[in-house]
């Protein structure tokens, strides 16, 4: 039999570009193919030459480019559930159950504990990753009594405002560091991952002050990070993640490996999404998940389009945003194949400059504090807004192809993050 690749002449850069120059007609390789993002500032080549100092890696070898997963890629499909009457919350939560998520994140709002226990009555948790946002000292109790170390799943958002730092540490991961903010508020890729790690660091030794092993903080600490539209930016945004991560928890010498393995959430935002044109948000959410779960997320989060409408009849949308982590994972067999970007050139040269670019940054937050990122997504969201109104690009039924008979619905009760408003370009722009 003979060697695949022997029957191959290589080719080298140079004479690839000497073709590639005659099928451009005389334009200049470098005009067309090389080229800058304008929102994440980052250049790159339309292409990819396979480069002999590379590293190859594999899958669960630190400094987990390729991911940690050895057996398989399958994430956790989650939704998230809100709502004032406790007994059809639950009912919502089993149906969502039985249609195939299999983790949760629950908003406790202001139910009493005795509400609490009728929301998760026949819940069974010991097979459910569980997240509870508590509002309260009587939420965080009864989660303190009703969990105990047995269930590892169970995470708890909040807690800290309630005066309670510690008290989960045995509940698993519990230590949330909510980077989606940025990419809310609109800012890029470089200044997420770079808030992620500074926040994330500043947890890791805030646990190990007091007294915590630096095995078992970095095991309680997970990561929610949006997902941009930027296809193939967001594939190695979360590959670049996992390095950077490894990198920082190295330094401390922890005793297990596994410390050194980021736990990451990834959750659909609003900056693109359109009320009045619903289908095409589909289309948005799937290659946005799509990104995510070949990045190698551990959780996925596909957030209705409509979370934010005046109008929110979730009946449907809750299925289809659900509907699409099922089809990725159990019809189109997405998590049987580990990295499958692994050692796609284009993909493997994004990882590196995003990586270059957001240790930079975190170098100067570690140094400044999170003021200094204040200024650069406020410019970074005008520049979103300027390309989007000069079409610049093209966002279908946002600034262009407008669908002739819209949804009657607006945008409402947008959430504040810590960098402003939540951008959506949908209400910034005047589609008339």
């Amino acid at each position: 039999m003979s060697d695949f690749y022997s029957d191959f002449d290589p080719i080298s850069r140079e004479d690839w570009l000497k073709k590639v120059k005659k099928d451009l007609k005389g334009k200049s390789p470098d005009d067309v193919l090389e080229q800058t993002d304008p929102i994440e500032a980052i250049s790159f080549s339309a292409y990819g030459m396979s480069k002999t100092d590379a590293i190859h890696t594999q899958p669960d070898i630190p400094p987990y480019v390729r991911g940690y997963k050895h057996k398989s890629n399958s994430w956790i499909n989650n939704i998230v559930v809100s709502g004032n009457d406790a007994k059809r919350s639950n009912q919502r939560i089993l149906h969502h159950l039985m249609n195939g998520a299999d983790g949760l994140r629950i908003d406790l709002g202001k139910f009493s504990s005795k509400e609490c226990d009728q929301l998760i009555k026949d819940i069974g948790f010991e097979y459910i990753s569980t997240e509870f946002i508590c509002r309260t000292k009587e939420q965080a109790n009864w989660i303190l009594s009703t969990f105990d170390s047995t269930t590892p799943c169970i995470r708890v958002d909040n807690r800290q405002s309630l005066g309670y730092d510690q008290d989960f540490i045995n509940l698993g991961r519990n230590q949330l560091v909510d980077a989606s903010d940025v990419q809310k508020a609109g800012g890029n890729i470089t200044q997420e991952l770079a808030y992620a790690l500074h926040t994330g660091h500043e947890t890791l030794h805030q646990l190990i002050n007091n007294d915590i092993s630096v095995d078992k903080a970095a095991k309680s600490i997970y990561f929610r990070l949006g997902i941009g539209s930027n296809y193939f930016f967001e594939i190695a945004k979360f590959r670049a993640f996992r390095t950077l991560w490894f990198t920082i928890v190295d330094a401390y010498s922890p005793k297990n490996k596994d410390a050194t393995k980021a736990f990451v959430e990834a959750e659909t935002g609003f900056l693109n999404k359109s009320l009045s044109d619903p289908h095409t948000n589909l289309l948005r959410q799937t290659t946005e998940a799509l990104s995510a779960v070949i990045g190698g997320v551990d959780i996925l989060t596909i957030l209705p389009y409509n979370w934010y409408a005046s109008d929110r009849d979730m009946k449907n949308t809750q299925r289809l945003a659900l509907n699409i982590g099922s089809l990725l994972r159990d019809e189109s067999y997405m998590d049987k194949v580990i990295d499958p970007s692994g050692g796609a050139y284009i993909v493997e040269q994004l990882t590196d400059s995003i990586e270059e670019k957001a240790w930079e940054l975190f170098k100067i937050l570690e140094k400044e504090g999170n003021t200094a990122l204040q200024k650069r997504i406020t410019k970074t969201r005008n520049k979103r807004v300027e390309i989007a109104k000069n079409k610049d690009i093209t966002l279908v039924g946002i600034n262009n192809y407008f669908n002739p008979n819209p949804a009657k619905k607006r945008w409402q009760n947008l959430p504040e993050t810590q960098w402003g408003s939540m951008c959506i370009l949908e209400q910034m722009i005047d589609n008339n």
